[in-house]
């Protein structure tokens, strides 16, 4: 479902969450600068991350995360090494919430962060998809090549470079106007 605030979110928490910062010609815009941001990212993850609703009041925490999931995430997609800072402070969140694994009553296995803090087991989650999108053998993580954009994505062909038509649309149309600059 398409949110009309976060219309991009249909990647995995952590992409999500780290595209909540976005690259324009002024620089970057943070998407979570106050609670009601927040609220509203909430409201939109509502039904994709689980327990995303302990998120609520604890802006400085989400933000601190997020930078950590960003640094982790642009490395793994320029094809560079996952920074130590970042890379310590995701597994420890991970560490500090084992996994717990059940069978349900019809016979499915669930698998979930074992924490009594409902952040707790928000931010492991978060982590935890970080983990999997930052793990070398994971190749299709990219950063859209479309100007003013440079959000997280996961290529869906080898020679995908752009995040969505609109920003490949972007793209061509400043190619296009880059060369009748030049052609004048």
């Amino acid at each position: 479902m398409e949110h009309e605030t976060f219309p991009w979110l249909v990647f995995p928490p952590a992409v999500n969450l780290a595209n909540t910062v976005i690259d324009t010609p002024a620089g970057d815009r943070d998407l979570l600068e106050s609670d009601a941001q927040l609220e509203a990212w909430i409201a939109a993850e509502r039904g994709r991350i689980p327990g995303v609703e302990a998120a609520s009041g604890r802006l400085a925490d989400v933000r601190d995360l997020r930078e950590s999931v960003r640094e982790l995430l642009h490395a793994r997609a320029r094809g560079k090494r996952p920074p130590e800072t970042a890379r310590g402070r995701i597994n420890a969140i991970t560490a500090a919430a084992p996994i717990r694994i059940s069978l349900t009553s019809d016979g499915r296995i669930t698998q979930e962060p074992d924490v009594r803090d409902a952040y707790s087991r928000l931010e492991a989650t978060i982590a935890r998809s970080a983990i999997e999108l930052a793990d070398r053998r994971e190749d299709r993580l990219s950063v859209c090549g479309a100007p003013s954009c440079g959000m997280l994505y996961l290529r869906e062909h080898p020679r995908q470079v752009w995040c969505s038509k609109a920003c490949g649309n972007r793209a061509r149309v400043a190619r296009h106007a880059a060369r009748r600059r030049r052609r004048r």
